[in-house]
């Protein structure tokens, strides 16, 4: 009874979805035929009621007529908020509507070439998070910051040629620190040998014997140890290198100090880099390029080589 309960308020909500989608689809387009006839008043109404209820292209086509009611009705400051809306939420759009008249062009590309440089510094900024935090979407977040830099409407200036051999650079670590995917263990076939069973003549129906399948041990990574740890001899640097600096022009300020994490598997490679501290965007992933061709002489417990996590301090202007 509860079952065919649920299945049918399932059925209404999806009847009242497609109902709602269908009359703001009608509602958009007589709204259109609204603007068509110059009525934009009425038209803007109509767009501003179903605003909630569209999404998609839709909600697009939505945004450009509600645009073009406000620069009809000569509402400019509102048309600008309108455009900064839209640009906003997708740095990457262009207006699509046919027959958009020229002064709605050349006011929306002029605003958004305005915007576009603060865009790529919060989109820069969202991207560098994700990489500190070591996340996958890092890579195709700094190729987002990457793909607006290249917008005809971005103008090169030194700042921005920086930001990008700075972005560059980030997506290819974040391309080369996100972990390859490990394939599944093997299934473990046990075999089990079944007892002789005797079963007395007069049974019917013999009683079912299922063996239980043997449960496979937990399977767990190499132990990481760290300064401090007991009886552990901490790895020794055999390259340790970082390249110099150039500073940009007119380049201010910048961390004096950082620090780097780095993990040494046991033949005295490093396989993760972690940029702890940070000095300077242009620097930063050269630092962590240059982390991952480091060399050891492995760390060692009880004589054995082991795993191990180093902590090493960066200072500019001074030995390392």
């Amino acid at each position: 009874m509860i079952a065919v309960r649920r299945s049918s308020l399932l059925a209404t909500i999806l009847a009242l979805a497609v109902s709602t989608s269908t009359a703001a689809s009608d509602e958009l387009a007589r709204a259109k035929d609204l603007y068509r006839s110059a009525a934009y008043d009425e038209a803007l109404t109509a767009l501003d009621q179903i605003a909630t209820q569209t999404s998609g292209a839709a909600s697009a086509e939505l945004n450009e007529y509600r645009l073009f009611c406000l620069i009809a009705l000569d509402r400019k400051a509102d048309a600008r908020v309108a455009i900064e809306s839209m640009v906003n939420g997708d740095p990457f759009y262009q207006l699509s509507a046919d027959q958009v008249a020229p002064r709605v062009r050349t006011m929306f590309k002029d605003i958004r070439q305005s915007l576009l440089p603060g865009i790529v510094q919060r989109e820069y900024a969202a991207a560098k998070s994700a990489f500190d935090r070591q996340e996958p979407e890092a890579a195709s977040q700094f190729e987002r910051v990457i793909k607006l830099l290249d917008d005809p409407l971005v103008t090169p200036t030194p700042a921005l040629t920086d930001l990008r051999t700075v972005a560059t650079g980030f997506r290819d670590l974040s391309r080369a620190l996100v972990p390859k995917p490990v394939p599944p263990p093997a299934p473990v076939v046990a075999q089990v040998q079944a007892e002789p069973v005797s079963t007395p003549v007069a049974a019917a129906n013999p009683p079912s014997v299922s063996p239980q399948r043997p449960q496979a041990a937990a399977r767990t990574g190499p132990a990481v140890y760290r300064d401090g740890d007991a009886d552990v001899v901490a790895p020794v640097p055999v390259k340790q290198t970082l390249p110099q600096w150039v500073v940009p022009q007119g380049t201010r300020p910048w961390q004096s100090e950082g620090v780097v994490e780095v993990t040494i598997d046991e033949s005295g490679d490093v396989v993760n880099v972690v940029l702890r501290k940070a000095l300077h965007p242009s620097y930063d992933p050269q630092i962590i390029k240059a982390a991952l061709a480091w060399k050891y002489e492995p760390a060692r417990k009880a004589g054995v080589p082991v795993r191990f996590v180093k902590m090493v301090a960066i200072r500019l202007g001074g030995p390392n």
